[in-house]
């Protein structure tokens, strides 16, 4: 069979990957004009949506993070509760796998493909993906013109089951030596574990954004002193660091001066669709 398969709609060809439509034969793909390519899938319309990632140094954009969006008769599900649905209907890894071609797809439907792309994975699927699961996700790779070395893999640290700490460090350890990056996301000043993230030892750490409001609310020394801190002892473990929820230019100068890695926020750009529309670099553009 060859790797991509040309389908046909309305208004012209999508080539979308072999493997997606062997799990997925019924689904319909097509291309718009304003939401980039749309999968119908599980009586669902799923899109991507992509927030940019800003290296803190230059301010150009370095990555984008993949978002799903989801609805059922126009109205707006979260990818939670459609992941939730996929889980009980026993059909988890194939809509994962539904969901990263998409992304995939969406993401070379821009101009800057060179970009890293940032994907949110549920650690579950992590840890009970077995050799085949990684290997279809990698032929999609390929099918695109992409390596694992393009791809970070983003774990929420609140999805991180209690006690599994060890599987999952191995199952991380499998990815990276594949070439893949791993993101902790989510990563705050409370209810945050410092054991945990020396175990699964991340190659980036994605800041709570409530962190960003917290300093930015106490709008004293000792809060930026405090993420300088914090992120002083992110990098000490071998992690880069991305300040998320920047919303205004006071907490863009907090999280620049903070020697943080990377920066997102809607204040830099907010998510886009990616067609034939390219990102905004807003940051550039006001200096």
């Amino acid at each position: 069979m060859p790797p991509l398969v040309a389908v046909k709609h309305r208004d012209g060809v999508i080539n979308v990957p072999q493997g997606t439509l062997n799990d997925w034969p019924m689904a319909q793909f097509a291309s718009t004009k304003d939401r980039g390519i749309v999968v119908k899938a599980l009586g669902l319309e799923l899109t991507s949506a992509f927030l940019a990632v800003f290296d803190a140094h230059s301010r150009q954009i370095i990555g984008e993070e993949a978002l799903l969006r989801a609805s059922i008769r126009r109205k707006a599900l979260s990818a939670a509760d459609v992941f939730r649905s996929a889980q009980g209907g026993d059909c988890l890894v194939e809509f994962d796998r539904l969901c990263r071609s998409l992304h995939l797809m969406n993401h070379l439907a821009g101009s800057n493909t060179q970009r890293t792309l940032f994907l949110n994975v549920y650690p579950e699927l992590l840890m009970s993906s077995g050799t085949q699961h990684i290997e279809a996700f990698e032929r999609i790779l390929r099918d695109q013109g992409l390596s694992p070395a393009d791809i970070v893999l983003e774990i929420f640290e609140s999805t991180i089951p209690p006690g599994q700490t060890t599987q999952l460090a191995q199952a991380i350890k499998n990815y990276r030596a594949r070439g893949y990056k791993i993101a902790i996301d989510d990563y705050g000043f409370l209810n945050s574990n410092l054991s945990r993230l020396l175990t699964l030892s991340p190659e980036i750490v994605k800041l709570d954004r409530v962190v960003m409001d917290t300093v930015s609310k106490e709008a004293a020394p000792k809060a930026q002193q405090l993420l300088c801190q914090f992120v002083e002892r992110l990098h000490g473990m071998g992690s880069k660091v991305v300040i998320e929820g920047i919303n205004n230019a006071e907490q863009l100068t907090l999280a620049q001066d903070s020697g943080a890695d990377m920066l997102q926020g809607y204040f830099l750009s907010e998510p886009r669709y990616l067609n034939n529309e390219n990102f905004v670099n807003v940051v550039t553009a006001q200096t």
